[in-house]
């Protein structure tokens, strides 16, 4: 994975003349955002539908909205309502939903003109007589369950969705789209889950006459490992984030968006035999000069998702025979000391000259780090703005309005 670019360093610490230090911060690179989609949009023979769920994974969504909106990306896709509404505050792309709104957020989906993903026959009849009565059209998606057992009309019940929504009088059938599994590591059941939907598609297209639908289903993962996939439009997200899912191929110069930073809030020497953090877990050996940092589990720090019980012990031995150091200063690891606690973590400082208020770099889950941690966002190495506190705030701290910044 590539790292930041010599054009787009981002300074060591927020400006001087902020009106607060933060202590834990998330910087983003816009430029290198910029140039992971259009990279992505160069290798791609179809348009890109940004995923912005998880609060654009843990970049600050409405912000992202909004700059991939000056980019040319009039539509982006979210989980739930409650994503497209926060994006909406800020900025008026169009918004796909990505899981079938509840009944009772149907009448938010009419007056925003969200595009909603219907995955059983049971809102079709609801969501026309509120379009109706609002006097909308709505465009709305069919998501196909062809064999992830989570969301999704199933196979054999497809038609007759398809055909409820023709009738419908206030709405229109804009896509129908499938979600794979296992693209990163089991081709041969993604190949499978991508011919159930193209027999789908040749049954659409046989009984119906439905104009301009959007047929897609090809993630991150099966945009790198099956190109038949790619159909009307691919949905990306972390690949556009700077990360992957399975190791690139060549041509994939893909830049990190992504780094949280944190400064020592306090730092002290501890005799041999000390201990340090909750059940005793460590105990200094020798005099020990230890740091402090505001950040710990509950930023998502040294937590690792993994997707089953063989891939967690593989990933525990890998971290025994190849750890990866998870706190960084100018590149050289500082160690952990003991657990990391909910909002706090100790450091080894022994052999450093760190002290109070520098500023250190950690590895962490993206998705993990919440709003309450401030976004600092930069473009061409410059800091442009930041999100923080439900505010969008410029350089002098002052509130601002994200239209027209980028």
């Amino acid at each position: 994975m590539a790292g930041w670019t010599k054009t787009a360093q981002l300074a060591a610490q927020p400006e001087k003349g902020r009106p607060l230090a933060f202590s834990a911060w998330v910087e983003v690179n816009l430029s290198a955002l910029e140039h992971n989609l259009r990279l992505l949009q160069k290798l791609s023979a179809v348009p890109i539908l940004p995923i912005l769920k998880g609060d654009a994974y843990g970049h600050g969504a409405p912000v992202v909205a909004a700059f991939l909106r000056s980019r040319g990306c009039s539509t982006i896709a979210v989980s739930t309502v409650e994503e497209a509404l926060d994006i909406l505050a800020w900025t008026k792309p169009q918004i796909m939903l990505l899981t079938p709104p509840l009944p009772d957020q149907l009448p938010a989906v009419v007056e925003h003109s969200l595009t909603p993903t219907i995955t059983s026959p049971h809102l079709v009849g609801e969501l026309n007589r509120l379009a109706e009565k609002g006097q909308r059209r709505l465009s709305v998606q069919v998501k196909v369950d062809t064999g992830f057992g989570r969301l999704g009309v199933a196979p054999q019940d497809f038609l007759s969705v398809v055909e409820l929504i023709a009738n419908a009088s206030h709405l229109k059938l804009g896509g129908v789209f499938t979600h794979f599994s296992a693209a990163a590591w089991d081709r041969r059941f993604t190949r499978k889950q991508l011919q159930t939907f193209l027999a789908l598609r040749e049954q659409f297209q046989t009984h119906t006459q439905a104009p301009n639908v959007l047929w897609h289903a090809a993630n991150s993962a099966a945009f790198l490992t099956l190109p038949q996939s790619h159909l009307d439009l691919v949905r990306l997200g972390t690949l556009l984030y700077g990360q992957a899912p399975l190791p690139l191929p060549p041509g994939y110069s893909l830049q990190e968006t992504w780094r949280f930073r944190a400064r020592i809030i306090h730092t002290r020497w501890l005799p041999p035999g000390h201990s340090v953090g909750y059940g005793r877990a460590y105990r200094t050996t020798r005099p020990t000069r230890i740091g402090v940092i505001p950040v710990g589990y509950g930023h998502g720090l040294d937590l690792e998702p993994q997707s089953s019980p063989w891939r967690q012990v593989r990933h525990a031995v890998a971290k025994v025979l190849c750890p990866r150091p998870t706190v960084l200063h100018g590149g050289e690891p500082l160690p952990i000391l003991g657990r990391p606690g909910m909002g706090l973590c100790c450091l080894d400082l022994t052999q450093s000259r760190l002290d109070v208020g520098d500023v250190v770099t950690l590895h962490t889950r993206r998705t993990v780090v919440g709003r309450q941690v401030p976004r600092l966002y930069y473009l061409h190495g410059r800091l442009l703005c930041t999100f923080w506190n439900g505010q969008v705030l410029n350089l002098q701290g002052r509130t601002i309005s994200l239209k027209g910044l980028f």
